[in-house]
């Protein structure tokens, strides 16, 4: 790229006119460099239309003249100027930090997902549990009793031993064993009663199969003398009088069939003694009877009018 050159000498001192555009001054030897403008921001203006550029025309070439006598001592160029550092641009100020995005709040817990959250946990829970913390002597010694109570001995002695081995105190030992023993008392009497409850019904039955219920109330009898009342007792004993009644009614109806009203009479009164529901139209037909054979005894015992 080629410099800048002017048409005049740029030293002020010379100031000739050059023939040429040279780069330095033929006269005082200057250098023709034009300093370079600085540069400013301005608008550009709209572009012009390009022109030709002018065809240069050649100088006149004039004629030689002598050399002067004293050349001028050329002066040193002028510094060129250093351009004005610019203006330290602002930064534009910063911007303040933007809050950070807020979520969107979040649904409320349903119902049904506390309801499974809890079952879930509640299972945690007893799959995961501690083992029960073992039983006091004391509960044990109650649950040793119970087992006494219920006719359990064996269990009874076994929770005895393991309390002897285990040093359990005195006091809730003897307390046990006493336990023990009176459960076995009464647990042996209990198994005595069964016995006897099982022998007293085998010989009930054979009496009454026999005809015979005055032999199987005797029976019945001593066994509750013996072992006392129970609700079983009380069933049998309605069986055994209901076939008492029903021995006295068949004594009855003999005593009809002979016409012996005393006897009949004695046997209706021997039946209903027992009141047994079961047997109150039979009883009722007997003494429907009687009451016939009365009026005919009394009507033969009539004398004969003219008598």
């Amino acid at each position: 790229m080629s410099e800048t050159v002017n048409d005049v000498c740029i030293n002020a001192a010379c100031g000739r006119t050059l023939p040429l555009r040279v780069a330095h001054c033929p006269f005082c030897g200057a250098r023709q460099v034009a300093q370079a403008p600085v540069l400013e921001k301005t608008v550009a203006p709209p572009p012009l239309p390009r022109m030709p550029p002018p065809v240069p025309v050649a100088a006149p070439i004039l004629a030689p003249q002598p050399a002067p006598q004293s050349v001028p001592q050329p002066q040193p160029a002028p510094k060129p100027i250093a351009p004005a550092a610019p203006a330290p641009v602002k930064a534009p100020p910063a911007k303040p930090a933007s809050k950070g995005s807020v979520p969107p709040p979040r649904p409320p817990v349903r119902l049904r997902t506390w309801i499974a959250a809890a079952v879930v946990l509640t299972g945690i829970w007893f799959f995961n549990k501690p083992a029960d913390k073992p039983a006091s002597v004391a509960e044990q010694v109650e649950a040793a009793a119970a087992l006494a109570a219920q006719c359990d001995l064996d269990g009874a002695r076994s929770a005895l031993a393991v309390l002897k081995s285990a040093k359990a105190p005195a006091s809730h030992l003897k307390r046990l064993q006493a336990s023990i023993t009176k459960s076995a008392a009464a647990c042996e009497r209990q198994q005595q009663r069964v016995q006897a409850w099982t022998a007293l019904q085998d010989s009930v039955r054979q009496a009454l199969d026999a005809g015979k219920p005055e032999l199987a109330a005797t029976r019945l009898a001593v066994y509750v003398k013996r072992w006392g009342d129970d609700p079983d007792t009380l069933e049998l004993d309605a069986t055994v009088n209901v076939a008492q009644a029903s021995a006295q009614l068949d004594l009855a109806d003999a005593c009809l069939a002979k016409g012996d009203r005393v006897c009949l009479e004695s046997s209706l009164l021997a039946a209903e003694r027992y009141k047994r529901p079961e047997l109150a139209a039979r009883t009722q037909a007997l003494r429907a009877a009687l009451s016939q054979l009365l009026e005919r005894s009394l009507l033969d015992a009539a004398p004969a009018p003219g008598q």
